[in-house]
């Protein structure tokens, strides 16, 4: 049996009120913590936000594919509606039961989209936890590796995409490895400015490093800046030419290979890699998990945080954001050459197309291991101690539960019930959706946050 589901959404404004009146004042007889949890928890019901102007882009979505069927990847289309029906009741969800009062709450199942705002953020703290595990405890310096910007169409396009990203890696992966050293690294891959313009570079974190045959480690700390640099983009630029012959036609060859002469002319010391050293006044252990943590994070969070769309105009179908130039981060506050935070204000469907174009394709990996990092690597590490101990590691994937992601987030726990007491996972009131396959979906399919585990 379904049991139906309380719909605050389609309620007269009157009975809404009241209805949370009449929760606020049971919480509030269970002392204030109880009180402001209940609080939070109703402010950050969809209703409510919308009440107060924080309406999302979903409604657009039918506008905006209708018109560009035939240009849409799987991968968008795919992300998208499994965002826009994330935590949709009717998609499957799970009850949760008070054992001392008996109040009920339905928590519907996530996604797993990468695109989407609550389940993208899950996967960005996993894929840093993942790294985590396999840094050790050695300093470790980020470089970044950029390509001329008259290059970025040809990653764009939608056939050969996959290939000249893969590309983009194993052109990084032979300037490192044209050091004759065996380093380890990983490359992430960012396909976007702080403008959500389609700008693809290479965020990589190195060891200062290597293990030599006997495998015993050295330490490394000088790089050859302009080697780098100029052997990434020699190798880029040859790989490309390479994949444009045999895949496109002739004057499309010849017309990138004037482009190439040209840019190669432009940038004589190779294109742009920055590599700051971490600072050795502060502890580099210390400095090393900030790092790991920064770029892991960075390489996986969204094109643009929410909070950075400042207003959505639906009467003339507009949309308002800001970003922070890049330029601005090595000038002081005072400096007149500051650009300062830069608004822009653009067609809704002009934003969308900014923002699907990063969605990956299904399969593609973002981020990648290579030298002793790499799974097919024989090197034992053994030997160094990892940057995290099993404790920390362990401290790590508990605060990625989704209940105290919930309550760092919003405010609030969503399995706290406003009698005080903690509620349980009532078995036979879940609702899965029908199996797409062979196999019938049941809770054991499921973690306590609804997600389906692979």
């Amino acid at each position: 049996m379904i049991y139906p589901i309380l719909d605050l959404k389609n309620l007269p404004k009157c009975i809404q009120t009241e209805y949370f009146r009449i929760l606020l004042l049971k919480a509030a007889k269970n002392g204030e913590p109880i009180y402001q949890n209940e609080f939070n928890r109703i402010n950050n019901l969809p209703c409510v936000r919308e009440s107060k102007g924080k309406v999302t882009l979903r409604e657009y979505w039918d506008f905006f594919a209708c018109g560009n069927e035939d240009k849409i990847r799987p991968a968008v289309k795919y992300n998208v509606l499994a965002m826009i029906h994330c935590k949709d009741f009717s998609k499957g969800y799970l009850t949760y039961e008070c054992p001392n009062c008996h109040n009920m709450v339905n928590i519907g199942l996530s996604c797993n989209s990468r695109f989407c705002v609550s389940c993208g953020n899950r996967y960005r703290e996993q894929r840093a936890l993942s790294i985590s595990k396999k840094v050790i405890s050695k300093p470790h310096r980020q470089f970044v590796f950029s390509i001329a910007k008259q290059l970025r169409k040809y990653f764009a396009e939608t056939l050969d995409r996959d290939a000249l990203l893969d590309i983009l890696f194993s052109s990084v992966e032979f300037a490192f490895e044209s050091e004759n050293r065996q380093f380890g690294y990983m490359l992430f891959l960012h396909t976007y400015g702080r403008d959500i313009k389609w700008n693809p570079h290479i965020h990589s974190l190195i060891c200062e490093g290597y293990f030599d045959k006997y495998n015993k480690y050295h330490k490394y700390e000088y790089f050859p800046y302009i080697k780098l640099r100029k052997s990434f983009m020699f190798e880029l630029h040859k790989s490309m030419k390479k994949y444009i012959k045999y895949y496109k036609s002739k004057y499309e060859y010849s017309k990138f290979c004037k482009l190439i002469k040209w840019i190669e002319k432009k940038y004589p010391q190779g294109y742009y890699a920055y590599s700051p050293k971490i600072n050795k006044k502060y502890d580099h252990h210390l400095s090393v998990k900030q790092l790991t943590n920064y770029i892991a994070r960075y390489a996986s969070h969204p094109a643009i945080a929410e909070s950075r769309i400042l207003e959505l105009d639906l009467s003339n179908h507009m949309v308002k954001y800001y970003y922070d130039p890049h330029e601005d981060d090595v000038l002081d506050e005072d400096d007149p050459n500051r650009l300062g935070r830069q608004y822009v204000y653009e067609s809704v469907f002009k934003f969308m197309k900014k923002l699907v174009r990063h969605i990956p394709n299904k399969g593609f990996h973002n981020i990648r291991y290579y030298g002793f990092y790499s799974k097919r690597s024989t090197i034992d590490t053994s030997s160094i101690h990892p940057l995290y101990s099993t404790c920390e590691l362990k401290k790590i994937k508990q605060n990625i539960n989704w209940n105290k992601k919930m309550k760092l987030t919003y405010g609030y726990e969503p399995l706290l019930c406003s009698c005080g007491k903690r509620m349980e996972i009532c078995y036979n009131l879940c609702f899965f959706p029908p199996p797409k396959g062979p196999k019938q979906l049941s809770i054991d399919d499921f973690d306590e946050e609804g997600n389906l585990y692979a």
